[in-house]
C-alpha cells in the first residue's frame, strides 16, 4: 500500500486528528508528468512512511489500521493520535526544513572534501542544478549515469531524519503514551506544545519523550544496519576522518549520527523561534548524548558492531560537530565546540539519572496501557 492508495477511511481519521488541533491537511502536489517526470518530496516521504509502518507490524498492512499525512503549518512539529485507527502526522515544516538543510549542508564544499576528489569518485565536474528543490526523481526509476554524490548523501541523510521522526511518533502510540495522555485530553500528542491541563507534569513529559527517542534510535539503527545506506562512502570518509573503523558499516554509523543531530538541532532552533519555554527535550547535544548508551548496548547485543563505548562516542561526537559546524556556517554563526563537548560529560549522565528517577512514578501509570499497534477490533464503537 502506498500513500496514493490510501482509502477514504484513512483520510477521515487523519482529518479528524487535524481538526482537533485546529490544523488543515497539506495536499501533496501532483507529479510533473509532462515536464521532468519528478514527484514531490512529500509523496516520497508518505510512500516510505506507509511502507515502513507496514514493515513494522502486520496490522498496518491492512487498510483501516493506520493513517499518515501532513499538516500545513509553519511549526517544526509532529503528532500521534489513536482513535478509529492509529494516526501519525508531520507538519510540513519538518519536511521542508530537513530537505533544505541536508541539501544545503552538502552544498558546503569544505564539508567532506573527499566527495570532490575526482580520483576517488571518477567525476569530472560538479553537477548542474536540475528541477525544483522539492521535486525529485521517483525512487523506483533507475538512476542516471551521472548522479551527484552530494545529492545522494543529502537524500540519505534526509531519509534517516524522516525515519527517526516517524519512529518517534510511533513510539508514542506503541509505548502507551497516547493512551495515557488521552486520559487528560482527547487531543493528539504533539512535540512542541505542553499545555497545562492537557498533559502530565513537565518531568513526566520529558521522560516520555526520552522513551520515544530511545525507541526511535533503536529502530533507526536497526534499519541502517540492515540497509547500510552509506556504505559506498566509507573509503572516502576515512580519508578525511580518523574514525574507529567498523567494517562495511563505518560510514553508516557516522552519517546516521549526522542526520540525527541535524534533526535535533533544527528542533532547537524552531523551539527558540517559537519562544517555547516548557520544553520536553534537552538541547541537541545533550539529547544526542543521552541516546549513545542505548545505541552502543543494542548494537553489541544484536551483534551489529564490536565498537566500544569510547569508539561509539568518537563516531557520535565527530558527527555531531560536523553537523553543528555546517549549521553554524549556514547561519553565519561561530562554532562553539566547547559547549557541544560539555554535554557529553557529566550532564548526559545526570539527565539519564533524572529520566530513570521519574520512571519510577511513570512506569506504574503506563502499566495498564495497550502496547504495540492498534488492531481493527480495538477501535471504539460509535454511539448510536
Amino acid at each position: 500500500m502506498t500513500g496514493q492508495d490510501v482509502p477514504a477511511v484513512h483520510d477521515k481519521a487523519f482529518d479528524e486528528a487535524l481538526a482537533s488541533l485546529g490544523l488543515r491537511r497539506f495536499e501533496i502536489p501532483p507529479a510533473k508528468i509532462l515536464t521532468t517526470g519528478y514527484v514531490s518530496v512529500f509523496q516520497v516521504v508518505a510512500d516510505r512512511a506507509y511502507a515502513r509502518l507496514a514493515s513494522m507490524a502486520d496490522e498496518y498492512e491492512t487498510p483501516g489500521s493506520v493513517a499518515f499525512g501532513f499538516a500545513e503549518h509553519r511549526e517544526f512539529n509532529a503528532f500521534a493520535q489513536r482513535g478509529q485507527m492509529d494516526v501519525l502526522g508531520f507538519y510540513t515544516t519538518v519536511v521542508r526544513v530537513m530537505w533544505s538543510l541536508t541539501n544545503a549542508m552538502m552544498g558546503i564544499r569544505e564539508m567532506f572534501p573527499w566527495i570532490d576528489d575526482v580520483d576517488q569518485l571518477g567525476e569530472e565536474q560538479a553537477p548542474h542544478a536540475n528541477g525544483e528543490l522539492f521535486f525529485v526523481r521517483p525512487p523506483d526509476q533507475p538512476a542516471p549515469n551521472f548522479e551527484p554524490v552530494r545529492g545522494r548523501l543529502a537524500t540519505a541523510l534526509f531519509d534517516v531524519a524522516m525515519d527517526f521522526t516517524l519512529m518517534h511518533e510511533l513510539a508514542h502510540l506503541w509505548n502507551g503514551h497516547v493512551e495515557l495522555l488521552h486520559r487528560m485530553s482527547p487531543k493528539p500528542i504533539q512535540e512542541m506544545h505542553l499545555n497545562e491541563g492537557e498533559c502530565l507534569d513537565l518531568p513526566l513529559m520529558q521522560a516520555l519523550e526520552f522513551d520515544a527517542d530511545s525507541f526511535a534510535i533503536q529502530k533507526v539503527f536497526a534499519r541502517v544496519h540492515r540497509e547500510n545506506p552509506f556504505q559506498d562512502f566509507t573509503k572516502g570518509l576515512l580519508k578525511d576522518h580518523a574514525l574507529p573503523a567498523d567494517g562495511a558499516h563505518t560510514a553508516s554509523w557516522f552519517f546516521t549520527w549526522v542526520a540525527i543531530y541535524a534533526l535535533f538541532r533544527s528542533y532547537d532552533e524552531a523551539s527558540a523561534c517559537a519562544d517555547i519555554t516548557r520544553r520536553s527535550q534537552p538541547p541537541a547535544a545533550l539529547r544526542q548524548a543521552c541516546l549513545l548508551p542505548t545505541v552502543a548496548a543494542v548494537a553489541k547485543r544484536q551483534g551489529w558492531s564490536d565498537l566500544s563505548m569510547d569508539a561509539w562516542m568518537t563516531h557520535a561526537t565527530m558527527a555531531g560537530l560536523e553537523a553543528e559546524s555546517a549549521i553554524c556556517r549556514l547561519r553565519r554563526l561561530p562554532l562553539d565546540s566547547d559547549s557541544y563537548r560539555l554535554a557529553w560529560q557529566g550532564p548526559a549522565f545526570d539527565q539519564i539519572e533524572k529520566y530513570l528517577g521519574v520512571w519510577e512514578q511513570l512506569g506504574p501509570m503506563l502499566a495498564d496501557t495497550k502496547r504495540g499497534p492498534m488492531e481493527p477490533g480495538d477501535a471504539p464503537v460509535a454511539a448510536a
